[in-house]
């Protein structure tokens, strides 16, 4: 059809402004989806959002459609969104101020009249009354339109009253409700657009907006669901809901409460009534400083002068009856309103008694045990000497009674060949009396090295790392179950090491003890931030513990892996 100045006009503003609003919804929501976690609340959220969408896009392509059978198509598809939007909108609004889903059995009745009234609009060609005249210049509603028009008024207007409500309790607008009320007014901006497009086609109304008429429904929705959600951001909507956060204010065990500018107290927690024993939730600051019972008169006023800003900002610490100490904080926001903060520190206060009390007598008892200490050290030196001398005693006494029974050997032989072998004898037994000589005055235990586990750990020796074999304690034989436990725990440490954690060095560190035995595999790989246990690392916990051990596997998730299994000792 030829197409004038005026409507080309009308339908180049029609496709820009809601191209620029459907843009600007999508965008918005997809900021919020990647940012968001995946609830049911994001969800819900972007149902209202997908019905605000399928209204504009629909309306779009209504506008350029070149035929009367696409234009009422997309006429269909427009209403299906327009339809459905308060089912959704319903949906968002319970579970973002019950923090919870609708049971099923309640969503379907909800979903009941929105499904009726769609069907009315999809059969409008059988009956004719949604729309009395249609075709593609223009149209005429039918009764039937004002049914589903009525419908669709209740169910926005009950979502749009549920979200107010939760609205209005929202973090950032603690301390200021005239704000609070604003913003939630701005949610009945597509009820009010939409009642005013109505009664302009019905002639009660003329057309006032410097574009050209077309009902801008669905774009006031696009905003108004953007105004809603936009001062949520800055509190982690969609990851904490405000309603999640008025229940863990409600939960929490200090009195808090908001102060306006002209020193009314209201917004407390249950803590801070309970506190007090106050019986109504809004009073001057007067009233509330004139009920408390101070100890010390002179504090009423301290406290009068701390909220009023005169003082500092805390803490201030109020002792009032039945010698209880109260802890005050406060925090100045932005519009001059006061977020205060009690906290009962009367428990607190009894135990720095308490706590006073029993350092003095711990000083007392630390002389007294410094005293036994020394005593104790004495006794322990005294008992190390005498030690150390038995130990020299009896290697000086076996070991020179053996060197030189063989020297009088070697001696006595006529074959030089003997006399040098009986002379290498005896210096490897001087060597080895003087290792052992060694470690006893430097208080090491006899050293011997050569037990089935300390074997056969040597044989994990490779190429691709290297691997530092360190034991402490007198070292003892394991049973043969504790020793193939400890060394596929080796085994499984180095492969890992070599293999997940390109490690270049390995320390396996055996300490003997006679109540417990422990192992502890350190390596200098990678490191991993989250442990999740593999097919090796249960085995290994599997062994350990049925064999009445721990084991714990620990990084700092940047560099190295360590290991370490506790076992019974010989206790």
């Amino acid at each position: 059809m030829p197409i004038d100045d005026k409507l080309a006009y009308e339908i180049y503003s029609i496709v820009l402004y809601h191209s620029s609003a459907l843009l600007a919804l999508f965008s918005f929501s997809f900021y919020i989806y990647l940012r968001a976690k995946k609830t049911p609340l994001l969800y819900s959220y972007l149902g209202v959002v997908g019905t605000i969408c399928l209204w504009m896009l629909a309306k779009i392509f209504k506008t350029v459609s070149p035929t009367v059978e696409l234009r009422w198509f997309f006429i269909v598809l427009q209403y299906l969104g327009a339809h459905f939007l308060g089912f959704c909108l319903i949906v968002f609004a319970y579970i973002y101020t019950k923090d919870k889903t609708p049971p099923r059995k309640t969503a379907a009745l909800w979903l009941l009249l929105p499904a009726v009234s769609f069907i009315i609009t999809l059969t409008n060609p059988l009956h004719m009354g949604f729309y009395a005249y249609f075709d593609f210049y223009k149209d005429r509603f039918g009764t039937l339109f004002y049914w589903t028009q009525a419908v669709q008024y209740v169910y926005w207007l009950i979502g749009i009253l549920m979200l107010s409500r939760g609205f209005t309790s929202q973090r950032g607008f603690m301390g200021n409700r005239k704000m609070a009320r604003l913003f939630a007014v701005v949610t009945l901006l597509p009820v009010l657009v939409n009642v005013y497009y109505i009664f302009f086609k019905m002639g009660v109304l003329r057309w006032v907006f410097p574009f050209p008429v077309f009902d801008f429904t669905p774009i006031a929705a696009a905003v108004a669901l953007i105004l809603f959600t936009l001062p949520a951001l800055n509190d982690r909507f969609f990851d904490i809901s405000p309603i999640t956060y008025g229940k863990v204010f409600e939960e929490l065990p200090k009195g808090l409460v908001f102060m306006d500018r002209t020193g009314w107290l209201y917004g407390g927690n249950s803590a801070f009534y309970a506190l007090f024993k106050l019986p109504v939730r809004r009073l001057r600051v007067d009233d509330f400083a004139n009920g408390i019972r101070f100890t010390d008169a002179s504090q009423r006023a301290e406290f009068l002068s701390f909220i009023g800003g005169s003082g500092p900002v805390g803490p201030l610490e109020l002792v009032i009856e039945n010698d209880r100490t109260i802890r005050v904080l406060r925090k100045v926001l932005k519009n001059k309103a006061q977020y205060l903060d009690f906290t009962d520190m009367t428990a607190t206060v009894r135990n720095r008694r308490a706590l006073a009390e029993q350092n003095a007598e711990l000083v007392v008892i630390k002389e007294k045990l410094d005293t036994l200490a020394e005593n104790t050290r004495a006794l322990a030196v005294a008992r190390t000497k005498a030690q150390a001398a038995q130990n020299m005693h009896d290697i000086l006494g076996h070991s020179l009674t053996v060197v030189i029974g063989t020297a009088e050997l070697a001696a006595a032989e006529t074959d030089r060949d003997a006399a040098v072998y009986r002379l290498s004898q005896v210096s490897q037994m001087l060597i080895s009396s003087l290792n052992d000589l060694k470690n006893t005055l430097k208080g090491k235990a006899f050293d011997l090295g050569q037990t089935s586990l300390i074997k056969a750990l040597a044989h994990l020796k490779n190429d691709s790392i290297a691997l530092d074999l360190s034991y402490q304690g007198a070292v003892y034989e394991l049973r043969s179950a504790q020793t193939e436990a400890v060394f596929r725990l080796c085994q499984e440490a180095v492969t890992n090491a070599i293999k997940h954690g390109k490690a270049k060095t390995i320390h396996l560190i055996l300490r003997y003890k006679p109540e417990a035995f422990e192992v502890f595999a350190i390596d200098d790989g990678l490191g991993c931030a989250d442990i999740v246990k593999s097919y090796g690392l249960m085995g290994i916990e599997a062994r350990i513990t049925a064999l009445s051990g721990r084991v714990e596997f620990g990084s700092d998730g940047e560099k190295g892996f360590v290991i370490h299994a506790v076992l019974p000792g010989t206790i």
